[in-house]
């Protein structure tokens, strides 16, 4: 695959009209991937379904954002972790809410056979895991809404953003593609249910983000 090609991770933003149900008056950005998926793995690209090089935005994406907003990415993932990260945001260290945009993000596994999201046949056909991680991405949505009501209540702006891959390398895409100026992820203790605040995802953060991460213990 061509380097132009490689630089093109987020492809074709085509918008679509909002969906009251998730966040009233807001943008809905469906967004395409290349074919490269984010992925240790190289056989893993291989088996990738076709739904997993979707992903959403809701809310305004970075290009969209005044130039004097302080753009901050917040990984949430669902476990306690990625609470912490949040509720450093909402609590006494808050960034000033008027100053700031936040950008809500989490990544789903890009194939549903290979994380802990489907139990049954190990084996089921491409359409099935398509619409599985529609699904996915769908309740995805629904269950970062919360938090997005919650920032909006101190008054944030607030951008959501799920997408399928490497938790790693997908975050950092994400920052890139925004433009983010700060990441703000949890680490989990030990015996912590594995995801995006696990201690792989913030160290490789911390070592590789090109701006500064903040990691909420």
């Amino acid at each position: 695959m061509s380097n132009n090609s490689q630089q093109d991770f987020f492809g074709v933003d085509h918008q679509t009209s909002a969906n009251g149900s998730i966040t009233p008056g807001a943008p809905v950005h469906n967004i395409a991937q290349t074919p490269v998926m984010e992925s240790g793995n190289p056989f893993d690209k291989l088996t990738i379904p076709s739904e997993a090089r979707n992903q959403q935005i809701v809310g305004h994406p970075g290009e969209s954002v005044a130039d004097d907003k302080f753009k901050i990415l917040l990984a949430i993932d669902g476990t306690e972790a990625g609470d912490l990260a949040f509720n450093y945001i909402m609590g006494k260290h808050a960034f000033s809410s008027k100053d700031c945009h936040i950008f809500l993000t989490t990544v789903l596994p890009a194939n549903v056979l290979g994380g802990p999201w489907i139990s049954g046949p190990l084996t089921i056909d491409s359409k099935k895991q398509n619409e599985l991680l529609r699904q996915l991405r769908h309740q995805a949505v629904e269950r970062m809404n919360p938090y997005r009501k919650k920032l909006q209540g101190l008054g944030y702006d607030v951008t959501m953003h799920v997408l399928h891959g490497e938790a790693r390398a997908s975050l950092l895409k994400v920052v890139s593609y925004h433009k983010c100026d700060l990441v703000v992820i949890g680490k989990r203790n030990r015996g912590w249910k594995k995801g995006l605040s696990s201690g792989t995802v913030s160290s490789y953060l911390v070592s590789h983000s090109p701006v500064p991460v903040l990691v909420v213990k």
